[in-house]
C-alpha cells in the first residue's frame, strides 16, 4: 500500500499537487487513529464523531480534488476546517489544557505553511485567530470543557504526543523529500538544456554556435599552435538515398564517435559539427607538418569504417587544413572563411583529400 501510493505521490505533475495528497493522507491517517483512541478511551461518543468526522472530511476532499483539480483550494478548506471547527470543538470535549489537543492544534499551524500563495498568511492568522480564542473561552467558561481524570490526562497526553509527533515528523519528511525529488529534477533539466545549447542533438558533438564560441575565446587568443580542420562528407546523399535515412544518420553517428575518440581534451582540443554533414575540429601540435599528418590520418580513418549491415557501404571526407597562427588573418571569420573556401577546391578537385592553406 506505501509503495503504491509513494508511486502515485510522485507521479504528480507539480509539488503542489504531491504535497497535497501526502499531507491529506497524513490528516486522514491521524484522524482514524484519534477515532479509534477516543472510542477505546471513552471519552465520549460526541468526541469520536467529531473524529470520524474529520476522516470524512478529508474523504470528500480527496473527491473534489479529483474532479475539479483544485487541489490548492481543497487544500486551503482542509486547513481551515481543521483549525476553526474540528480542534477548537475537540479542545473542548477532550479536556482542554488538561488533554494532548493542543499539540494537534500546534501541528495544524504547522499545515497552514504549506498553503499555495499568499494564501498562506490568511490561513495562518485565522488559525492563530481561532485557535487562541478557543484558548481564551476555556479559560472563562470552564464549564464548557470536558474534564477528564488524571489517568485518562496521562494516557491522552501520552497518545496525543505520539500521534502529532508521527504527523509532524510525517510532513517535514515527505516535504523535504519531494522538494528535494522536484530540485533535482529541475537540476537535471537545466543541465539537459544546458547540454543541449552547446550539443548537437544527433551526433553528441559541440555544435556551431559552441565551436564558433570556442574558436573565438579560446584559440584566437593564444593561436599558435592550433589548427583548423574543416571535414565534408562525400556525396552523402547518395548514401541516403541507396541505404535510407536511418543508416546515414548512424553512418554521421559512427564518424562522430571517430572524431571524439582522436580529440584530446588535455591539451585544449574540441571538434564539432558545424551543419549536415560539415565537421569542424580544432587541433593542437608543436609542428604544422604533425598537426597536418594527423589529419590525414584522421581521413583515412573514417575511409575504413565500415557496417555490419550494409558490409559495401563506405564513405570517404574532403577537408581543408589551416594553422590558426597565420598572420595574415586578423579576425578568426577570415580564418573559417578561407578554410570554407579550401573545402570548396578539395571537393572539386577530386574528394577524398585535404588541402592546405598556407
Amino acid at each position: 500500500m506505501i509503495g503504491r501510493f509513494k508511486i502515485f505521490v510522485q507521479r504528480q505533475e507539480s509539488l503542489e499537487k504531491t504535497l497535497f495528497w501526502v499531507f491529506l493522507v497524513i490528516v486522514l491517517l491521524a484522524s482514524v487513529a484519534s477515532t479509534i483512541f477516543t472510542f477505546y478511551e471513552q471519552i465520549s461518543n460526541i468526541t469520536s464523531a467529531v473524529c470520524l468526522l474529520t476522516s470524512v472530511i478529508c474523504a470528500i476532499l480527496a473527491v473534489v480534488a479529483v474532479k475539479t483539480r483544485m487541489y490548492s483550494l481543497c487544500y486551503v478548506v482542509m486547513c481551515l476546517v481543521l483549525s476553526c471547527f474540528l480542534l477548537p470543538l475537540l479542545f473542548f470535549l477532550c479536556g482542554g489544557f488538561n488533554c494532548g489537543m493542543s499539540l494537534y492544534c500546534l501541528t495544524a499551524v504547522f499545515l497552514c505553511a504549506y498553503c499555495p500563495g499568499k494564501s498562506k498568511w490568511v490561513v495562518f492568522f485565522v488559525t492563530m485567530l481561532a485557535i487562541e480564542s478557543a484558548f481564551v473561552l476555556s479559560r472563562f467558561y470552564p464549564e464548557y470543557v470536558v474534564q477528564l481524570d488524571d489517568n485518562a490526562a496521562f494516557i491522552d497526553m501520552l497518545v496525543s504526543f505520539l500521534i502529532t509527533g508521527a504527523v509532524s515528523f510525517a510532513i517535514s519528511a515527505f516535504a523535504l523529500y519531494f522538494y528535494n525529488l522536484e530540485r533535482r529534477g529541475k537540476e537535471d533539466m537545466l543541465s539537459r538544456l544546458e547540454f543541449l545549447s552547446k550539443r548537437d542533438a544527433k551526433t553528441g558533438l559541440f555544435n556551431r554556435g559552441y565551436m564558433i564560441s570556442f574558436l573565438e575565446n579560446m584559440v584566437w587568443p593564444r593561436r599558435e599552435g592550433y589548427y583548423l580542420l574543416l571535414l565534408d562528407m562525400d556525396s552523402f546523399r547518395n548514401v541516403n538515398a541507396n541505404y535510407g535515412q536511418v543508416f546515414g544518420d548512424e553512418i554521421l553517428c559512427d564518424v562522430a564517435k571517430f572524431l571524439i575518440q582522436d580529440r584530446d581534451d588535455t591539451v585544449g582540443e574540441c571538434c564539432g559539427r558545424m551543419d549536415g554533414e560539415l565537421f569542424m575540429c580544432l587541433l593542437r601540435s608543436d609542428s604544422e607538418q604533425a598537426a597536418f599528418a594527423r589529419a590525414e590520418r584522421i581521413r583515412e580513418g573514417i575511409a575504413k569504417l565500415r557496417w555490419d549491415k550494409f558490409p559495401q557501404a563506405a564513405v570517404t571526407v574532403s577537408g581543408s587544413f589551416i594553422p590558426c597562427g597565420i598572420h595574415q588573418f586578423t579576425r578568426y571569420s577570415q580564418l573559417v572563411i578561407k578554410a570554407e573556401e579550401s573545402l570548396y577546391w578539395a571537393k572539386k578537385g577530386g574528394k577524398n583529400q585535404i588541402r592546405t592553406v598556407n
